[in-house]
Formats: structure tokens, sequence, C-alpha cells
């Protein structure tokens, strides 16, 4: 079958291809015809933008470069081996942008429910993403957290703690970004480059800081504010992932970590199981939860999709999500268009 897919042709270009697929499935695959997929800013945009090759390791930013790993769609044809998904399913998995995929059940394809809106359902994908920095935590009801990034998966990281019964800060540069979390339900931000990060903690934990910090954008000046917000014994949380380099003194940093005995915790979602033991959830868990929560209304959606776009929009949609972060936020494809 031909279909139509995304490639990132060169840095800061991408564009719609046609492709031949071939409609025989491997015993883990399942053929599925695309319904929405939706875009994860920072890993996208690393390479998009290029800064993919920057980073120290891993790709070294190959192009033309296919993208994506968002997908939500109906299963055409199901693998021998693949369990718990039938041909006629909605199904979410970690796949490209495309208007069909071959998924891989070795890694996730999920049944999804048909009465919630797919084009909310989508952004499961991205809140995935942000349960890992919950799992990793040791947070307890009550517990003061902030977060530090109001893209999607520091919006849902806000959420996501709010729903386990913290109390939950959100800073920003955005307003725009900060009033889409309100509208979400997170009643506490702050816009952190009008106002002092430390000063506004400070005065919320009467100086004593927060007992979690989450760092959500993935910029390593960011890393080093988040830790000197964090309490003594505190938690600090990696959840984006920091990609460009920087040149600045760390020294304050590992100082307060070291003497607060503060810990750092990498919270990168690609290290959970496939499949649960009995000390661990899987990512398969992580998603049934969430997309529980999102078809029940739990988890906040509508305020985030700022844009509902034809794939043939592509190179407008990547190009606001790098240079107009106060318009474009939540943007999700839709492969009937």
């Amino acid at each position: 079958m031909q279909i139509d897919q995304f490639s990132v042709v060169e840095p800061g270009r991408i564009e719609v291809q046609k492709a031949d697929l071939n409609e025989k499935v491997q015993p883990w695959e399942v053929l599925v015809e695309t319904e929405y997929s939706i875009v994860s800013a920072g890993t996208e945009g690393a390479g998009f933008s290029g800064l993919v090759k920057q980073m120290p390791f891993g790709d070294a930013g190959q192009y033309p470069r296919g993208t994506g790993y968002g997908n939500l769609g109906t299963a055409l044809a199901v693998g021998d081996a693949v369990e718990g998904v039938a041909a006629g399913d909605r199904v979410l998995s970690f796949s490209r942008h495309a208007s069909a995929v071959k998924a891989d059940a070795r890694r996730m394809v999920m049944p999804v429910v048909r009465e919630a809106p797919g084009q909310h359902m989508v952004f499961a994908r991205m809140a995935g993403v942000s349960i890992a920095a919950l799992r990793s935590s040791s947070v307890q009801p009550g517990d003061k957290v902030l977060v530090v990034g109001g893209g999607l998966v520091g919006n849902f990281a806000c959420q996501l703690f709010r729903l386990a019964g913290a109390e939950v800060m959100l800073a920003d540069l955005s307003d725009r970004r900060l009033q889409q979390a309100r509208s979400c339900g997170v009643e506490r931000t702050v816009n952190s480059g009008r106002e002092d990060l430390e000063a506004a903690v400070g005065d919320w934990t009467d100086g004593a800081g927060v007992r979690i910090g989450v760092e959500a954008i993935g910029i390593s000046e960011v890393v080093a504010q988040t830790v000197m917000c964090t309490a003594r014994y505190g938690e600090v949380i990696l959840l984006g992932s920091p990609r460009a380099p920087a040149t600045f003194d760390v020294t304050p940093m590992l100082l307060r970590i070291h003497l607060e005995a503060i810990k750092m915790i990498g919270a990168l979602e690609w290290r959970w199981p496939q499949h649960a033991t009995e000390r661990t959830r899987d990512l398969d868990a992580n998603y049934r939860q969430i997309a529980g929560w999102i078809a029940a209304g739990k988890l906040v959606v509508e305020p985030l999709l700022t844009h509902l776009a034809a794939p043939a929009d592509c190179q407008q949609m990547y190009d606001g999500l790098m240079s107009q972060k106060e318009e474009y936020l939540g943007v999700v494809f839709d492969w009937s268009r």
C-alpha cells in the first residue's frame, strides 16, 4: 500500500513524502491506519532543528530522517504473536507520523476506547513521558512539588502529581502556558522570567524549598536552578533530556546537592520495563492508567490542543513549535484531512 509520511529532509525542513508499505505483518506487528499523531516538541524538535547533532552520544544526526512516536489509529491486521489486540481496535502506539504504520507490539500497541475523542486520546503519549517523573519519585500526599517547564510534558507532570495528592507549583516564561496550566487545574503558577523563582518558592515553603523539583525542559542551567529550589533531603527529577552544550558554574548546584543530601533522579520513560515485576510497574500499566484518566476527564487535555492540523501543514506546525511557543503547544495531525 502507498502511504504518506513525514521526513525531515534537512535541519529546518520537513515534508510529506510518498512511500510503499508492505501490508504483510510480522508476528509482533500490527498494521495501523492512523487517525491522529501528536508532536513531541522536545524530542522531535531536536531532530527538526538539528540540535540532535550536538548531543554527546546516540544519533549523530543523519538526514533525511523520520520523526514522531505518538500514533493513534485503527488496527487493520495483527501479527500471530500479538496478544490483547484485534483487527478493528483503536490503538495507541509508539509509531511515527504517517497515514499507516506497522506498530511494534514488543514496544507498545495498546487498545483504547472509541468513546473519547481521538484528538484527546493521542495526548496519552505525552502524558506517558510525564508519568515517569511521578513513578521515579517518592512523592506523598501533601508534598510540595515544583515543576519547571510548562510544555506538554511539564503540564502533565503537574496534573499527575496533583492526582497523587501533592501541592504543585509550575514555573514557565510564558504567561499563556501558565494560563493553560491553570485551565488544567494547576492553581499555583509563577512566571520565572519576571519573578525570582527561588524567592517565590521560598515564600511558598517558608524558606525550606520544595520536597520534589522536576525539570521538564532539558536545559542544564535550569536543572541547576531547580536544585537551588529543592529542600534538604529532597529530590530533583530530570524529566527533560538535556541536549545542548552548556557552560556555567556548576559548583553551587553540586555543593547544595552535597550539603543538603538531595537526590538527583533520571526519569527517562524508556528505562521502565516492558513487563511488570513484583517490584516495578511497566510501560503498559502506565499507559493504561493514563488513557483511563483522559477518557474519564481526570487528566485535562482540551486547553492543551492548540493546533489540529492537516499533514500538509507540517512545515508550518514545526516552525511554530520551534519559534512561536506562546501560540504553539499541543500540535496534533488529523490524517483524515
